[in-house]
């Protein structure tokens, strides 16, 4: 699902929220997305504050829909992180999947297609 394009290079904003808030011990699903057409997903990620532990984003890709073969996480602290990553997969799913303070904040995931 294209929801935006960033002229230049030819990216295109898979998702972004910005101002939304997480609370401690949930976790914040960002959806699936048809990736085909990208090599790579690059982005921000910026909590206003975390615990010691921070915000766990992961990120899965599969060959179908709904059946992931290639999954990574990072662990994000205070001060935010810069996200770059090769897709391997037809489908990419985001998400945060521990959250150890309420926290409010931003991110952007962008699709790239080759350099």
């Amino acid at each position: 699902m294209q929801l935006g394009y960033i002229g230049g290079h030819g990216r295109n904003d898979l998702f972004s929220r910005v101002g939304s808030q997480a609370t401690q011990g949930s976790s914040v699903d960002f959806g699936q997305f048809g990736v085909q057409q990208f090599s790579r997903f690059t982005g921000l990620i910026r909590p206003d504050s975390v615990g010691a532990t921070g915000l766990t984003f992961r990120w899965r890709m599969g060959i179908n829909s709904g059946a992931f073969q290639v999954s990574s996480s990072v662990t994000v602290g205070s001060g935010g992180a810069a996200f770059d990553q090769f897709n391997y997969g037809r489908f990419a799913d985001f998400s945060f999947t521990s959250i150890d303070s309420t926290t409010t904040f931003g991110i952007v995931i962008l699709g790239e297609p080759l350099r």
